[in-house]
């Protein structure tokens, strides 16, 4: 089985670069600045996303399937000078691994917003994001599943809970910037790493529903990433675990 890197992240405004690019008074709070930048994405597009040069990431993880072992991968930015250094750790560990990424809906979100973030800040990109990689070294779930269908794709966290698995709300926009001026950039984390797991969990089941895993290795990855999970001493994983409970059928 080819290495795989099932990853989420978490973004917020990027104020310094929403101020130098709409020319916004330094006395302007961060609050303001975030709040103008969604009200403008509000009047242009009647959401909250804001456009992929505006993100900064603070928060990114994956979990990491290779040789048969099973690792999760984390990352925090608390700080805008956190942010190069985590997402260079990142794009060496794909660089090393050689896995295929795999995301939930990357293709509309993660992918884009870390090739903008690498241009950005001036990071060499992994093989797997450059221009014209191959398509089995990228996989979005969602686009997979809604045959490209994207305005008709099913949440993550509905998904996965249909199957028997963990799985919760995504965070929009408005509450990923509240947790963060709240201080609570902690919260973002843990909900991204929980994210990235159940993720992992549901690309193991459209493997074996696929016939890519048979039911062997199936429940052999499972047990890899529970095992990754349980030692995990970081208390918000046992409502996770709860979701998942150790006698759960595969479905089999």
């Amino acid at each position: 089985m080819r290495p795989t890197l099932s990853f989420h992240l978490q973004t917020i405004p990027n104020v310094p670069a929403i101020r130098q690019l709409y020319q916004l008074d330094g006395e302007i709070g961060e609050a303001d600045v975030a709040d103008f930048v969604l009200q403008r994405c509000r009047a242009q597009s009647g959401t909250d996303f804001i456009p992929f040069h505006l993100h900064r990431v603070v928060a990114i993880a994956g979990v990491l399937q290779q040789d048969g072992q099973t690792r999760l991968v984390q990352g925090l930015a608390a700080d805008a000078g956190d942010e190069a250094a985590m997402l260079a750790d990142w794009l060496s560990l794909l660089r090393d691994s050689r896995a295929r990424l795999v995301s939930w809906n990357g293709a509309r979100l993660e992918l884009p917003v870390l090739r903008h973030r690498a241009l950005a800040l001036g990071l060499p990109l992994a093989e797997q994001l450059r221009a014209g990689a191959d398509s089995s070294s990228q996989v979005s779930l969602s686009e997979i599943l809604s045959g490209g269908h994207a305005e008709l794709a099913t949440p993550q966290g509905e998904l996965a809970r249909l199957c028997g698995l963990p799985g919760e709300a995504e965070l929009n926009g408005p509450r990923r910037w509240e947790l963060y001026r709240a201080g609570d950039v902690g919260a973002l984390a843990e909900h991204n790493a929980r994210q990235a797991a159940s993720c992992h969990l549901l690309w193991l089941r459209q493997q074996w529903v696929e016939g890519a895993l048979d039911s062997g290795a199936h429940q052999a990855c499972r047990q890899g990433l529970r095992a990754v999970v349980v030692a995990q001493p970081e208390p918000h994983w046992r409502g996770w675990l709860a979701d998942w409970p150790a006698d759960a059928p595969q479905g089999d």
